[in-house]
């Protein structure tokens, strides 16, 4: 009988620590809702964007609204938010998404899509006037997350992407190609910060020392480890009923090795983790940017 209890417990505590797993990193639903464009210029064709940007190119310096990139905008906002850790782009939620606890629609508006050129004159050996142009892309969108069930905002927060073109051969085409991949990679950090994968250091491994060099964390590829994501390490503590955390160190995953568990690199602090962990400290793992 008492081997019975003890199996039961031990199934009840793996099926606790399982459900606390899965809400500590319970990914949502997030789609993009309404685009709309904000000019900030006179709409013109690609022709005449073209034209304009030929015309600064013997002047020095010109500006247009690129308006022709709407559509490529709106793909990129998509890239990013299908690039967050704890979210699945899903295009277009269905009524049933919508009882769901935690999904998210995001309203855009796309404040800015511009070129900008930026030419160089010199003289050359036989007293030639040369000129090299150089351009400029930028993108900005601001995002309106709302809760999918409610409507209810939930908060808004503008973006920009901006790319420099670095060859005399380029066009403002490539520029603002590179601030679209930009715009991408600062929504989808955005809500990696806003939502980010949390994990618990379950044991240290190698050390050197005083120093920790490499530990555990319960998080596998179930919660969508992978190998070289970045993790902070924080001390946690509560002051005056509030959870106040303090970065004591930095890890990178070297080794998915299971569904719940993978193998760190300490990146920085392991004095100060290696004296946590020793002191039985609570230390909290949460993934950041490099």
């Amino acid at each position: 009988m008492k081997k019975i209890l003890m199996a039961a417990a031990a199934v009840l505590c793996c099926i606790t620590i399982a459900s606390a797993q899965e809400g500590r990193n319970q990914t949502s639903d997030i789609t993009l809702g309404d685009v709309q464009y904000a000019h900030h210029d006179e709409k013109m064709s690609a022709g005449e964007a073209v034209g304009k940007i030929l015309t600064g190119a013997l002047t020095g310096q010109t500006s247009v609204q690129a308006t022709k990139y709407e559509a490529d905008v709106k793909n990129a906002i998509i890239k990013g938010l299908s690039g967050a850790y704890r979210f699945r782009y899903n295009d277009g939620l269905q009524t049933g998404d919508l009882a769901e606890e935690g999904n998210i629609v995001a309203d855009a508006i796309i404040t800015n899509i511009q070129a900008k050129s930026n030419t160089q004159t010199w003289k050359d050996t036989k007293g030639k006037t040369q000129f090299s142009t150089y351009y400029t892309g930028i993108a900005e969108a601001m995002l309106t997350l709302k809760d999918a069930k409610t409507g209810e905002v939930i908060l808004n927060t503008s973006f920009k992407g901006q790319g420099t073109t670095v060859s005399s051969f380029s066009t403002s085409d490539q520029a603002i190609r590179d601030a679209l991949g930009k715009l991408s990679n600062r929504i989808t950090a955005w809500l990696n910060t806003f939502k980010p994968l949390q994990a618990n250091i379950v044991e240290g491994s190698t050390a050197k020392k005083d120093k920790q060099k490499e530990v555990y964390i319960d998080l596998g590829s179930s919660e969508g480890a992978f190998v070289g994501l970045h993790m902070g390490v924080f001390k946690v503590k509560t002051v005056a009923g509030k959870e106040a955390k303090t970065q004591i160190g930095k890890l990178k995953i070297e080794a998915v090795e299971g569904d719940e568990i993978s193998l760190c690199k300490v990146q920085s602090g392991g004095k100060d983790i290696k004296a946590a962990i020793e002191a039985g400290q609570q230390l909290q793992v949460i993934s950041i940017d490099k």
